[in-house]
């Protein structure tokens, strides 16, 4: 598996290539055409990507805690850094409890601030996850999310996770 930069080289590399090799569009002088999509267009995609992102990073958690161990590999795929390993090391203490039941109810909400770089507001509601044989911190609770662009996707990068009760 290629490393962040490593991927992110290639890509350009390949970007290039395919570029390189393009005709030009008809109707133009040699010019080429312009290929993005409107401004409007594509912030709402990376709005949906980026919630994608979050919400996957949850649904790999949840279905961990759950003892699906292909899940847990899953979370890479949606978290990197402090974001991952506060997970990683909820799964551990879930883990230790045994399998969980149930699963939070999410209510998030994403604002893209560049194209690097995203933000999700949270009311996690966990009061039907019970997870490691936790008792009475269950409720809703804000959590604060910030997601980066690597190139290739949105991943969660910083997670907070505020006390039962804080939304």
């Amino acid at each position: 598996m290629r490393s962040g930069p490593t991927r992110l080289a290639f890509a350009a590399c390949a970007l290039l290539a395919v570029a390189g090799c393009s005709e030009p569009a008809a109707g133009t002088d040699g010019a080429a055409a312009e290929t993005e999509p409107p401004p409007a267009a594509t912030a709402a995609g990376d709005e949906d990507a980026a919630l994608a992102a979050y919400t996957g990073m949850w649904d790999a958690v949840v279905a961990a805690s759950h003892g699906d161990q292909d899940a847990s590999r899953a979370l890479d795929d949606h978290a990197v850094g402090a974001a991952r390993e506060i997970m990683r090391t909820a799964l551990d203490e879930a883990a230790a409890g045994g399998t969980a039941e149930g699963e939070p109810v999410l209510a998030p909400t994403v604002t893209v601030e560049s194209p690097e770089l995203a933000v999700v507001a949270d009311c996690v509601d966990d009061s039907a996850w019970r997870t490691g044989g936790a008792t009475g911190t269950a409720g809703p609770r804000k959590v604060d999310a910030t997601l980066i662009h690597d190139g290739l996707a949105w991943r969660v990068s910083e997670l907070r996770i505020w006390e039962a009760g804080s939304c």
